[in-house]
């Protein structure tokens, strides 16, 4: 997805996450035609390094007078027995005979679903004396969520011709995805309590565990609006085509009350914790009294219920922030086909005007202990938000516990507001702004040779950036500007009939996300987390070559087999570790106490050296139909097929990393060789189909390999073992999936249809380091759905 870019009717658009898209929050209704382009020319953004896909909307004019179609579909998720819906309506006709064509499109989606999550995160350095058996998990957790994800679009357009050569249209999409997820956060800090002797990383006990939990809600909205005018023309055989966008996007993460608990300081109001991470599937934690006998604690009886153990009310605070994103595109594209030199030629140019301005900014209200006590309240125990609802999922979690009432929480922060006890914070320092203006231009030529075609050309890119942000109390601004140029070649060379080889020669570059370019910290104390941005982070640069044969076979059948290379430099490399600084600390006033981020996880963005990205794939599809024929096989056997794909990359990147060195007691510059983030050795898919009578039926398995998340930090201990700083580099686990897909044609106007998603119910699994340290594991079960599509 970093390396892809996302565009609609050929314009690329801004999504509310920034340069990056979820696929996933696209509804299908919008979209006639997906095209997934791979060869990149320079009639496409900048940042296009690995294709682009390109969702061609609908419009009247695709269907034959007035049309209506959609579908209704109802289903189950199995983690936790939630309800699955999908609905969609799409209707168009035309006016003024044939000329004006109006479309209008609406569809609503939701599912309620459960999660099975545990995290062991972050791990500690082991010291200098030690070695890799002295590195233990700081936390464990676990996150029990209650999900409710909702996916909503509207989108109408209206097409006019004004006459055989000119076509105007006018259209507004709109986009709302919605995640509501109630989470039961409980965290067992290992650190802050005693380990027992012979305990290693994956198996041991700890007496007087404290736990931190959170319940909260988190309502994450991502809205999108985008209004297009825009034309084609004929005008003096020149193909015109042009575009006006703006587009507003949200990026909300409001949460209504978020209570923390603490353990109290006593070591036997503490649990002992007997934890068990040698099954990387199944980390859990057994809960005991913990027994004090002088300054001897011990291991005392089980409790099942993690309620035995008492939680002092710290804070509760309510969250209101968004980041906002306004976009204003011009664009033109001009083509004309001409003889040239005695040869058949297509002749294109154009250019592109973009201003993007994405704004981040928050309000935060928070009542302590001691304010709620100084106001005549009592301080809120876990009963007053509980609700008598235990565990939905499957996971043995070694505990019980009751889920929390939204409804309680929010009741009980709106009257800490009402009364004056919750107090606004100081949000300035996660406030930040990021323009991004941009200047392109672009020229290329198709030449026909009797054997095929080349096409070649360049494009340039003027960037300027500029990131404002509140530090020390003053807004800072940090400019910055760059101009990229892209040339690019393809050859295309017709064999046969039926074969082509394509080789091309391409440049690129990733430019760092808009948070990824502001200038300060922003800080998450719910989730303990910082981030930071790095306004003069370069563009990651690639230069790539690629070559692939074609074969097209006379009854459908395709083969393809390519190789590339791409060089990168200035690679953009995401760093995960402690924070460490004290710049975001507040100290204790009043009856606010001292807030310490130093321990935060921080997460920032940085420029690497060079590196390079080269692989092999392969793909193969065809139908039993000709060999059916062939061999005298019912008619019936006709109707199986195969889609079979696989992708192999090798990866490396050098990135010179700061390491603490104990046997010269400073800090030295190591060079790294690591795999670019993102990227699997292995990545396949394989699908088996059938398609007769108006049947169909496809099997569709997907898999890839492990792949980096983050880079971390690394430490060289005295006995010149280099080990993690903290979790070091942040890795993905191998991952499958398995869906099925059943289709059937009633008659021409309805399709019945059933849909198994996540067959495998495959977990999200990511380590530190090495598969030997888990950082995370999360299941959501099957899905199973079934409707109906209806054509009038």
């Amino acid at each position: 997805i970093r390396w892809t870019t996302l565009s609609f009717d050929g314009l690329s658009v801004v999504s509310p996450e920034g340069r990056r898209t979820r696929f996933d929050n696209i509804p299908s209704a919008i979209a006639s035609q997906v095209i997934v382009e791979k060869a990149i020319t320079p009639n496409m953004s900048g940042d296009t390094v690995a294709g682009n896909v390109n969702i061609r909307t609908r419009r009247a004019f695709d269907y034959d007078g007035f049309t209506v179609f959609g579908n209704l579909a109802g289903g189950y998720v199995t983690l936790g027995g939630g309800e699955e819906i999908d609905s969609s309506i799409v209707v168009a006709n035309t006016f003024m005979n044939d000329r004006l064509g109006v479309l209008l499109q609406a569809s609503y989606y939701t599912r309620n679903m459960v999660t099975d999550n545990w995290e062991t995160d972050p791990y500690l350095a082991p010291p200098n004396t030690g070695t890799i058996a002295d590195r233990f998990a700081r936390e464990y957790e676990n996150k029990p969520y209650r999900l409710t994800r909702e996916n909503i679009s509207a989108s109408a357009r209206v097409d006019y011709r004004l006459d055989d050569s000119n076509e105007l249209f006018a259209s507004s999409i709109f986009t709302t995805y919605a995640d509501d997820e109630l989470r039961t956060n409980y965290i067992f800090r290992m650190d802050q309590g005693t380990r027992a002797a012979g305990s290693v990383p994956n198996f041991g006990t700890v007496f007087a565990t404290r736990i931190n939990a959170n319940f909260n809600v988190l309502e994450s909205r991502e809205f999108t609006s985008t209004n297009t005018l825009g034309g084609e023309h004929n005008w003096l055989d020149f193909d015109v085509s042009w575009r006006l966008n703006y587009t507003y996007t949200q990026d909300g993460r409001d949460a209504g009350a978020l209570p923390n608990f603490e353990s109290p300081s006593g070591a036997a109001n503490r649990p002992t914790v007997a934890y068990d991470f040698r099954n990387g599937a199944d980390n859990t934690v057994r809960l005991f009294n913990t027994v004090v006998t002088g300054s001897v604690l011990s291991q005392g009886a089980a409790q099942q219920n993690i309620e035995a153990f008492p939680l002092s009310f710290q804070n509760i605070e309510r969250r209101d922030g968004s980041d906002d994103t306004q976009a204003y595109t011009a664009k033109f594209d001009v083509t004309r086909e001409m003889e040239f030199a005695g040869r058949n030629v297509e002749f294109a140019f154009g250019g592109l005007w973009s201003d993007r301005t994405k704004t981040s900014s928050e309000q935060v209200f928070r009542a302590t202990a001691a304010q709620v006590a100084a106001g005549g309240l009592a301080v809120p125990t876990y009963n007053d938000i509980a609700l008598g609802r235990s565990f939905l999922g499957e996971y043995q979690l070694g505990y019980t516990f009751r889920y929390h009432s939204q409804a309680a929480r929010e009741n009980l922060m709106n009257t800490y507001i009402n009364r004056g006890i919750a107090r606004a914070v100081d949000s300035t320092s996660n406030y930040w702004k990021v323009n991004e203006n941009i200047v392109a231009g672009y020229g290329m030529a198709t030449i026909d040779y009797d054997w095929g075609n080349v096409v070649i050309g360049g494009r340039v890119e003027q960037i300027e950036t500029e990131g404002r942000s509140f530090v020390g109390g003053r807004l800072l601004a940090v400019p910055n500007d760059d101009t990229l140029f892209f040339p690019s070649a393809h050859f295309n060379w017709n064999v046969t009939d039926d074969s082509r080889i394509r080789v091309g020669f391409t440049t690129s570059a990733t430019r760092a996300d808009f948070d990824q370019l502001r200038p300060n910290f922003s800080f998450n104390d719910s989730a303990r987390t910082v981030s930071g941005g790095n306004p003069l982070a370069s563009p990651e640069r690639q230069t790539g070559f690629d070559a692939y044969f074609e074969n097209y076979g006379d009854n459908g059948s395709f083969f393809s087999f390519g190789v590339f290379h791409k060089d990168v430099r200035d690679v953009l490399f995401t760093t995960s570790n402690v924070f460490g600084l004290d710049v975001l600390d507040t100290p204790a006033i009043g009856l606010n106490p001292a807030i310490i981020r130093s321990g935060y996880t921080f997460t920032s963005i940085t420029n690497g050296g060079t590196g390079f990205l080269r692989g092999a794939e392969v793909f193969y599809s065809n139908t039993a139909e000709e060999l059916a024929e062939r061999l005298g096989l019912p008619e019936w056997m006709q109707g199986f097929g195969l889609r079979a794909g696989a992708t192999f990359t090798q990866s490396e990147a050098n990135y010179l990393a700061p390491t603490p060195d104990a046997r010269v007691g400073r800090t030295v510059i190591t060079p790294r060789r690591v795999a670019i983030p993102g990227a699997s050795d292995w990545t396949y898919n394989l699908q088996a189909s059938y398609e007769m009578y108006g049947l169909s039926v496809r099997l569709a398995y997907q898999f890839r390999t492990p792949w980096g998340q983050s880079i971390g930090n690394y430490r060289i201990l005295n006995n010149g073992q280099l080990v993690p700083d903290g979790n070091g580099d942040v890795f993905w686990d191998d991952d499958g999936e398995l869906d099925l897909s059943v289709r059937y044609q009633v008659n021409d106007n309805y399709e019945v249809y059933f849909d198994g998603v996540n067959l495998l119910d495959g977990p999200g699994r990511r380590f530190a380091d090495t598969s030997n340290f888990p950082v995370e594991y999360e299941t959501f079960g099957e899905r199973f759905v079934v409707g109906v599509r209806f054509n009038y």
